[in-house]
């Protein structure tokens, strides 16, 4: 029996408010030098961003995970998809709304991100190591 990672709607939201706060602010600090107008929406674009990619990496990730065989391609395979399209959803939306710095706009949350993704995919392996189950579903 597979048993998905699961958490409260309550936690969600506070970790997606958070990387909201976090990333919209280093957005800011990131493009507020050429104006505080471009700054501004770095800011908002990026920690709108980040607010959405938080509530749904976690159901990316073990939906992709349950896609692959091997132990270790279900660990690494579904964080490298993930934050490559986040990474191209990230740079097209950025490159939109006229964001000057894009990499250094987008870099330390796409590292967290994988990061995290790497952790969520561990997470559900083990699980599975736990329950003893021997083919992964």
């Amino acid at each position: 029996m597979t048993q998905n990672i699961r958490t409260s709607k309550l936690f969600n939201l506070i970790s997606a408010g958070l990387a909201f706060l976090l990333w919209g602010s280093w957005a800011y600090v990131m493009n507020s030098g050429e104006s505080a107008q471009q700054g501004v929406v770095a800011a908002l674009t990026q920690g709108t961003a980040s607010f959405m990619i938080t509530l749904f990496m976690v159901q990316a990730v073990t939906h992709l995970f349950h896609r692959f065989d091997r132990p270790l391609v279900k660990v690494v395979v579904p964080a490298l998809i993930v934050i490559c399209f986040t990474g191209f959803c990230l740079v097209n939306v950025h490159t939109l709304m006229g964001t000057p710095r894009i990499i250094a706009t987008i870099l330390p949350a796409l590292m967290v991100a994988f990061s995290f993704c790497m952790f969520t995919s561990w997470r559900l392996l083990r699980i599975h190591q736990q329950q003893g189950t021997t083919q992964y579903e």
